[in-house]
């Protein structure tokens, strides 16, 4: 019986030692790269900007979305230079069972559309996605509303994403 025991206590703290270590690793390298992920978090964000209103664009005032959207984040003024009235840009996610995507929704002054830039797409069809949908929208070619694509439901988030930042676009009031 005593023998067993031994067994047991061994186990439970050559166990406990895995963990331990396995724990410390997982600490030091989230210490060693989570200020390089949220820097490429920024430069991914900066060139969605650049992506959607040119090298003009800068943004510097951030807006929390507070409201009861089931997508949009947080909202931005995006400034094209000196004298220019600034766009709105809105940081959206969402996810199906198809998986998450996360995008930047552009609208101009006149809170027309202005296009998409995808920071996250972990959608299983995420490549069809892109080819059959967002990059047609963007360019023009298709309507936002015609979701049939080969990721249908991918596309239908989207749309559902892009509406409701169009909403909120809408309920800016213009000083």
């Amino acid at each position: 019986m005593a023998n067993n025991a031994k067994k047991y206590i061994i186990t439970a703290v050559t166990l406990g030692v895995i963990a331990a270590v396995s724990a410390g690793i997982i600490g030091l390298t989230n210490l060693l790269t989570s200020k390089q992920i949220a820097i490429n978090e920024q430069k991914r964000f900066n060139a969605g900007i650049v992506a959607i209103f040119g090298e003009n664009a800068s943004v510097d005032t951030k807006y929390k979305n507070e409201g009861n959207g089931k997508y949009v984040q947080e909202w931005y003024w995006v400034h094209m230079g000196e004298g220019v009235e600034p766009n709105y840009i809105f940081k959206t996610t969402g996810s199906n069972m198809y998986g998450k995507i996360s995008l930047l929704v552009g609208f101009d002054r006149a809170k027309n559309f202005k296009g998409t830039y995808t920071l996250v797409n972990e959608q299983t069809y995420a490549s069809t996605l892109v080819d059959n949908y967002l990059v047609p929208v963007n360019g023009g070619d298709k309507e936002l509303d015609d979701v049939t694509c080969g990721a249908t439901y991918g596309a239908k988030l989207v749309r559902d994403m892009v509406k409701e930042a169009q909403e909120y676009c809408n309920g800016i009031i213009i000083e």
